[in-house]
């Protein structure tokens, strides 16, 4: 009870639980767009290019207002700022060069990445008051987020995903289909435009809780997740969004409650465990599910090999109802073996074959017209 308790109450907890859990809902219902666009690495290049821009917004602000303050709503600002430039420069060098997508945004990732880490360097050497705490925008730190910044969290939260269902037919159709989306009279740029900057804004307000490094999971993992359950769109980002909200809330009360635990990595295994469960589970993409799948067709096939089988056998040699044929011939017939009694015992509980007289089996009249069937339909299995 005292720690339900202190998630409404304690100051710290609430707000990096609250936090948290808005980041994990907007990063998991954008992440299924940047997933299905098969742009998950433009997630990566915005989160590592925040860094210059969070360090650049700081000693703008620290020179102007010479205030010592690291305002969140300024620092989220230099933030976006830079992410558009390093998806700016991104598209421009693959457009003026030979240069492939995945090429020029990995260069963008690494050039923006290196000059923040440059800079952060150089204000750590200078004696500057309030530069503690930027370095923990590498790897997050939850722990720091004050009610102000929640509440940036909560307007910018808000504001995207009131875009998203304003225009959920525009984006979902642009995300699948740019050419037809234009046919009908969209404009093309300035819905990606606006995805973009949605994806931009999921990444930026959750910097200070998983950090640039961490941020990219967060984006795509849940919509990874949330694939594997679902074909459809509309449930694809309502499941994501719960993952994300899942390991966002998860992961900040585990972190809350066990000593020096970083939230960031937390909410990242987390949401690796759930991606971990739904490829192994998921009813329709799971890999436990192929694997009965695969083991069921390949029964199926089996079971339709030996009727059919028996079904020539009898044809071949001219047999009346009642003269059947052993386990024995019937292995003879393939190449690649397989326990064929088995196989008979079990068309013998469908009703297609029937024991006769110890290992001699005989096709039955529901057995005879199945045969025919498969036989006819080149492809049918029982």
């Amino acid at each position: 009870m005292e720690f339900i308790h202190d998630i409404f109450y304690d100051y710290t907890i609430r707000n990096v639980a609250l936090g948290s859990s808005i980041l994990g809902i907007v990063a998991g219902a954008f992440g299924s767009f940047a997933f299905l666009r098969k742009e998950s690495l433009a997630g990566d290049v915005v989160a590592h290019s925040a860094l210059p821009g969070i360090v650049l917004a700081f000693l703008l602000s620290f020179l102007i207002t010479g205030s010592s303050s690291k305002s969140s709503l300024i620092l989220i600002l230099g933030a976006t700022i830079t992410g558009f430039l390093a998806m700016h420069f991104s598209s421009r060098l693959m457009n003026v060069s030979k240069i492939k997508s995945d090429s020029s945004m990995g260069i963008m990732l690494a050039v923006f990445f290196g000059l923040g880490i440059f800079l952060l360097s150089l204000i750590q050497r200078r004696n500057i008051p309030g530069k503690s705490g930027l370095e923990d925008y590498i790897f997050g730190s939850a722990s720091t987020l004050t009610h102000s910044d929640v509440n940036i969290i909560s307007i910018f939260g808000i504001l995207t995903i009131s875009g998203l269902i304003i225009f959920w037919k525009e984006f979902k159709l642009h995300t699948f289909d740019r050419t037809f989306a234009h046919s009908l009279g969209f404009n093309s740029k300035l819905l990606d435009a606006m995805m973009v900057s949605s994806i931009v804004i999921a990444i930026i307000i959750g910097l200070q809780s998983v950090g640039v490094i961490l941020m990219v999971a967060m984006i795509v993992t849940p919509a990874a997740a949330a694939r594997q359950w679902t074909n459809k769109l509309s449930t694809m980002v309502i499941i994501s969004a719960f993952i994300g909200l899942v390991a966002g809330l998860s992961g900040a009360l585990i972190s809350a409650t066990v000593q020096k635990l970083p939230t960031g990595p937390v909410i990242v295994l987390i949401l690796v465990l759930i991606f971990v469960i739904s490829i192994l589970f998921s009813p329709n993409r799971g890999l436990i599910a192929e694997l009965i799948k695969g083991f069921a067709r390949k029964q199926r096939i089996r079971l339709s090999l030996v009727l059919v089988d028996l079904y020539q056998l009898k044809i071949h040699h001219n047999d009346d109802y009642n003269v059947g044929h052993s386990a024995n011939v019937l292995l003879t017939m393939h190449e690649q073996k397989f326990n064929v009694r088995k196989s008979l015992i079990l068309l013998s509980e469908l009703g297609l074959v029937r024991n006769m007289n110890g290992d001699v089996w005989v096709l039955t009249e529901k057995g005879l017209k199945k045969a025919e069937s498969i036989l006819n339909t080149k492809g049918e299995l029982i």
